[in-house]
């Protein structure tokens, strides 16, 4: 037991373990010391000094994970001291971190709208999640879809492609929100518990409705007052119809009612609406009235009858449903604002084919939407720049007459920025109009404003010099505690944005309120930016990204906008997924993961505060799998340190010295070209998102749900936890299992969930007529695959399951097989035609854990870092000679003590056992006790020629006898073998090496074979063999029999064993079910599968993927994945692993359900729940043997290798396949840097 010591830690007495580092025992205690270096799988490094404490009797600050605690210590991990100093070193590294934590345009956003996000999943065809993650800050993604002024589009670094435009955000935010409210379960927020608390909100326009709908969503209950008897505000009385449609509109509104806000129309503040009231009944008050005072021109004469201002032109038709008739009219539109945009459009529809805008700017000064302008040509509008009305002449009766104007020019930038206009003189002009609309400008109204002071008891509200309502610009809480104010009525007149924006601001500061907590501002986030460093240019995209023109929005024809239908009509599927495309990926990918991220925002960082001399890279994506941005790298190391120390590859290093130092793959460019073996380890280990996933789908920033589940790929059987939105993955991370204990991960486990996501997957039973698959009910396919089974002999039907099923499924194809159609001709296409070497060969396999124990390993016929990396990590961790014992030499031989070259396996391991018995070196004590056929194996095993099997092996006798002696005489020797490089009869005869050495089942050492899928074990368990039962119980045996009967509830079971392969040869079977394996896909000899499954009258495959095979079938049934379905697999060292349901299946019944529908066809009663399938299975399980079971195996020939790649698995095929084909392509193109994705 380890030596305790006491220490004192934050002031509070405890006891730790001699030689513990402080940062661990912090940890256990639950204090939180930020780390960036550190990493629990490596040894401390101590580079970063942020994770540093205060040591009583130290002068200085001592970093935390390497310095280890000793007697009496007191420890201070949290006092200014430590904070100031934790801050520097976040600073320094900040100083030279040359990237952007999120994109441009989600900073320009007003509401800070994670476009970069919703971006990525409507990629996905996640419409309702990225409307989810708009409306986390934005409640009205259609509205603003439709006529948002896109400051986002402004910032967007697109337009440094000299393509025109930026992406078409507020298009796809469009797409995506039309899309969402028309599908049948729109996006609706969970709403917290009712607080009993009550807001009464003034207005609802963008602002009050957002407001409400923030609000509600914690609890509290909205009331909304609105004066007009609609909501929307200036977005329903100021914005025509063509632009936004009220059907839309009340759509939107219709999301933030359903809530339980609710609105009260025809409510006028100060008139019909006392404060009194609102006050006597609510716990508090949010103004949201808007600023919809229109003004008129300031100019003389603007009295005349025919002068309107423009928003009072649009209001007036909204509220009356008259249009103006202009048909005939000459009309003057003063302004450059979308208002003025709206009124010259709608003038058009008016009738009138004379419209001007006049403007006192140039076009390129025009605060509108460039696109309105556009349009507004395209209908025919006019434009006067550089041009300001002096004064409206009248007619005799009072009626606008003409107006006379005069010419500006452009003189300095005013406060705006923009050159102010100044007039020319002597330049005036009259010209004559029939109406004149003024755009230009609106004014705030706050008649209420005396009753509110007449009712308020605390506080006072108060307006601005500029006619607005004060209130705190940090947290928009008015004079009145109790009051505070949002929109347009604060700022003036401003954007539909900028309102949703403050109300959120409204709406925390509101909660903050409710709750009895003090009113303070949101904290303010910590954003790195690449414009701290350098303003950014052309220079830095246009040699760097492919250029694609922006998608235009299809619109209604021109010559047919003679009324007020939407003139946008929407982007199609095929144009969001181009402009979606386009979208650069600014932001990083690990926002919401980065550890420097969240630590920069607890100590407020500066990136400003030692800002100097910084680096720039190219990001390196050469790897198909692995990007590298050294821009974001704070050489902690830690990728580095565990490929060299975990994984043993030293494919990574750090290059140069000093502030010059990057990280870089090992002898080039290309991390392809070095010996990295693709693991992804190295991506586990970045703190911050230097090292990243290069994914084949739009990266984002998207928080994502999660779920653990065992790995469906080789037998190793690690705990994986999936990533993901809405069931499309989006990355993998490992789980601290029961194997892979310290979360490591190997490129299948990483990298091989992108397949999930394939748009290939079937959903839909499907049957063949002609060359043609045709959808068909579930039922008619049941009652197909019946009907055909019961239409033969028993014997003519045949039954496959894969190694990726679950213990569960292959048990049920099994029971489908012998209680259903009443055979034994069931079997797996991964072990066709091979003996029992593959089955005997687990039966005592040493355990992951034993690798560390032992004294020596010998690698035998594995290519374990490429097959099963995990484990081979467990092997390099574990400091012990290794020698490997292989047909040539690969990367683990650099890794060895030492290598023997073998031209035979069999022959080696023979020759082995040999010169072990002929010697007479075997266990005799082991064999006695455990083993039984020794006799006539030792025999007939030293009847062979020594002579012929050393040379058969390619090995001299003397390195084999070495091998050999080496092997038996070290009780902690451990052999580890992979099936698929091995015979049967090869495994057979490792078995008996085992047997003869008595190694078998030693915790120190003994075998651990490795088989090639996650559940083949399974396979044997499960009584996926003719011969043999659940549990390999013997068929035949009439105890076993009965015991089925009885708890399968059927009068008779099948006797009679076939030989799978005989039947398959001489084309017996009549039909044939497959589930879960691709024979044709992955076979070795291809021709001859498609030889036997076309001697086949009728296939039927259930799986989740078209393969090959499934191609030929002539019924197909869609499968659900194991983390749709839960269940269990049994790893190689015999493992039973237990895992939930991930995910909601992308298919309406689950295998296990295909499996069970099959068994009632035939009468059979079975459950679909797994714990019912679960206790049945061991109900059934042969009770444990005691005595002699071990048996030696006499082989007289090599025997059969696997017939199959991959464990016959299409997913691991395929991925083996999709891997090597994109390893060699990057490494052809290792010189191109192309950085669209």
């Amino acid at each position: 037991m380890s030596e305790l010591v006491n220490i004192v830690l934050n002031g509070k007495n405890i006891t730790a373990r001699k030689g513990e580092y402080i940062l661990d025992v912090a940890r256990r205690h639950g204090i939180e010391i930020p780390t960036l270096c550190n990493d629990p799988r490596l040894e401390p490094y101590s580079s970063c000094y942020v994770c540093v404490v205060e040591i009583e009797g130290q002068r200085n600050l001592q970093p935390s994970c390497s310095t280890r605690v000793a007697e009496g210590m007191k420890i201070n991990t949290e006092n200014e001291r430590v904070y100031k100093a934790r801050k520097t070193a976040l600073d320094l590294i900040m100083s030279n971190h040359y990237a952007d934590c999120v994109a441009p345009c989600r900073e320009r956003c007003p509401a800070g709208v994670d476009v970069q996000g919703y971006i990525s999943l409507i990629e996905k065809g996640l419409y309702s999640e990225a409307i989810g993650l708009i409306k986390q800050v934005n409640p009205l993604p259609a509205i603003c879809g439709r006529v948002c002024v896109r400051p986002c589009e402004a910032a967007c670094r697109r337009n440094y492609m000299d393509e025109g435009n930026g992406v078409g955000i507020d298009y796809l935010k469009r797409f995506a929100a039309d899309r969402d409210m028309e599908s049948e379960h729109h996006f609706k927020p969970t709403i917290a518990p009712s607080t009993g608390k009550k807001v009464a909100i003034i207005g609802a326009g963008p602002g009050g409705l957002s407001a409400a709908y923030f609000l509600q969503q914690k609890g509290h209950q909205c009331d909304i007052y609105e004066a007009q008897p609609h909501a929307g505000g200036w977005l329903r009385y100021g914005i025509p119809e063509y632009r936004l449609p009220n059907d839309i509109l009340d759509k939107e509104v219709s999301t933030i009612t359903e809530l339980g806000v609710k609105i009260f129309y025809n409510q006028r503040l100060g008139k019909n609406l006392s404060y009194k009231t609102i006050a006597e009944n609510y716990d508090a008050t949010i103004l949201t009235i808007g600023s919809q005072r229109g003004q008129l021109l300031g100019a003389e004469g603007d009295d005349a009858d025919g002068v309107f201002s423009g928003i009072d032109f649009l209001r007036n038709m909204e509220v009356t449903g008259q249009r103006y008739d202009f048909s005939g009219k000459r009309i003057a539109v003063v302004g450059g604002g979308n208002t003025a945009m709206d009124c010259c459009r709608t003038s058009i529809r008016c009738g009138s084919t004379d419209v001007t805008v006049i403007y006192r700017r140039t076009e390129a000064e025009m605060p509108a939407n460039p696109i309105e302008i556009h349009e507004s040509k395209l209908e025919g509008v006019k434009y006067m720049f550089l041009t300001a009305p002096v004064r409206v002449n009248k007619t005799a009766d009072g009626k606008v007459k003409s107006m006379t104007l005069i010419r500006m020019e452009l003189g300095e930038p005013d406060a705006s920025g923009r050159r102010r206009p100044v007039p020319v003189e002597g330049s005036e002009f009259e010209m004559e109009f029939d109406y004149i609309l003024a755009a230009i400008g609106q004014k705030t109204e706050v008649d209420f404003l005396e009753d509110i002071k007449k009712h308020s008891k605390q506080g006072e509200l108060k307006i601005t010099k500029w006619g607005d309502i004060e209130a705190d610009r940090q947290t928009l809480q008015t004079g009145i505690p109790s009051v505070f104010a949002a929109g347009d009525g604060v700022t003036g007149p401003a954007t539909i944005i900028e309102a949703i924006a403050q109300a959120k601001l409204a709406s925390h500061s509101c909660h903050l309120y409710l709750t009895g907590q003090p009113v303070t501002p949101p904290r303010k986030e910590f954003l790195s930016k690449k414009d701290n460093f350098r303003k950014l240019s052309s220079d830095d995209f246009v040699t760097r990204y492919q250029k694609q023109q922006r998608e235009e929005m299809p619109v209604m024809d021109a010559n047919q906008r003679v009324n007020f239908k939407e003139v946008e009509l929407g982007y199609t599927h095929e144009q969001a997924m181009h402009e979606t495309a386009r979208c650069l990926e600014c932001g990083c990918v690990e926002y919401f993961e980065c550890d420097l991220k969240r630590h920069a925002d607890t100590y407020q960082a500066d990136q400003l505060r030692f800002m100097g001399d910084h680096k720039e890279f190219d990001v390196n994506f050469t790897h198909p799998f692995i990007e590298i941005d050294n821009n974001k790298c704070i050489l902690c190391s830690r990728c580095v340190r565990i490929c060299k120390e975990v994984v043993g590859a030293n494919a990574i290093t750090l290059v140069k010295r000093g502030f010059d130092t990057f990280v870089a793959p090992a002898f080039g460019d290309n991390l392809a070209d070095t010996t990295c073996e693709s693991c992804g380890l190295c991506i586990s280990a970045c703190p911050t998102g230097a090292i990243t996933e290069n994914v084949p789908f739009k990266p984002g920033p998207v928080k994502t749900d999660k779920f653990e589940t065992i790995c469906g790929y080789c037998s190793v059987g690690c705990t994986l936890t999936f990533h993901h939105k809405s069931g499309y993955l989006m990355r993998v991370t490992g789980a601290n299992g029961q194997v892979n204990t310290d979360g490591n991960l190997c490129m299948y486990g990483k990298f091989g969930y992108r397949e999930f996501n394939s748009i290939n997957r079937l959903t839909k039973p499907l049957r063949k007529e002609g060359n043609k698959f045709v959808e068909i009910s579930y039922q008619e396919a049941f009652d197909i695959i019946i009907q055909k089974i019961k239409s033969v002999d028993p014997e003519a039907n045949a039954f496959f399951a894969g190694a990726i099923l679950t213990n569960e499924e292959q048990y049920l194809v099994q029971k489908l097989a012998r209680a259903g159609a009443k055979t034994n001709n069931v079997g797996s296409f991964h072990y066709l035609g091979t003996g029992n070497g593959f089955i005997s060969d687990s039966t005592q396999n040493s355990m992951f854990g034993d690798i560390s124990k032992a004294n020596h390993i010998y690698l035998f016929a594995t290519q374990i870092n490429r097959y099963n990396a995990v484990a081979g990590y467990m092997v390099n961790a574990s400091k012990k000679p290794v020698t490997v014992i292989a047909k040539e030499e690969s990367s683990l031989t650099n890794r060895s003590k030492e290598f023997i070259k073998v031209d035979s396996y069999y022959h080696f391991i023979k020759a082995v056992n040999h010169y072990l018995l002929s010697s007479n070196k075997q266990n005799m004590v082991f064999i006695g006790d455990h083993c039984e056929g020794f006799g006539a194996y030792s025999a007939n095993l030293q009847l062979e020629d020594y002579a012929n099997l050393c040379e058969q092996a390619g090995c001299e006798r003397s390195v084999i006898e070495r091998f050999a002696d080496e092997f038996n005489n070290d009780y902690g020797a451990l052999l580890i073998f992979a099936e698929a490089e091995v015979s049967d009869n090869t495994a057979a005869e490792i078995m008996n090496l085992m047997l003869i050495t008595g190694k078998l089942g030693k915790t120190a050492g003994g075998l651990i074979a490795l088989k090639p899928k996650n559940n083949s074990h399974g396979l044997s368990d499960m009584g996926l063999n003719p011969n043999w039962g659940l549990g390999l119980q013997d068929i035949t045996n009439q105890e076993f029999a009965d015991k089925l009967k009885r708890k399968w509830g059927v009068e008779s079971l099948p006797s009679k064993k076939y030989n799978m392969v005989e039947l398959l040869e001489k084309g017996s079977l009549s039909n044939i079910l497959i589930v879960g394996e691709d024979p044709i896909g992955t076979a070795k000899y291809k021709a001859v599968v498609k030889d036997y499954l076309q001697k086949v009258r009728f296939k039927v495959v259930i799986d989740a993927f078209l393969t090959e095979t499934a191609q030929m079938a002539d019924l197909l049934l869609p499968a659900s994945l194991w983390f749709e379905s839960g269940g269990s697999f049994t790893n190689t060292n015999h493992t039973i692993q237990q895992f939930e349901v991930g995910v909601k299946p992308k298919v309406e019944l689950t295998t296990a359900d295909l499996l069970t529908k099959l068994l009632n066809g035939f009468g059979i009663n079975s459950s679909t729940d797994i714990y019912d399938i679960q206790t049945e299975i061991l109900s059934l399980l042969p009770h444990a043997e005691s005595g002699k079971h071990l048996q030696f195996t006499q082989t007289s020939s090599e025997g059969q290798h696997l017939q199959f790649h991959a464990g016959c698995s299409y997913l691991m095929h395929n991925f083996d396949i999709d891997f090597e084909n994109k390893l060699n392509n990057a490494k052809t193109h290792s010189h191109e840097r192309v950085h669209q994705h």
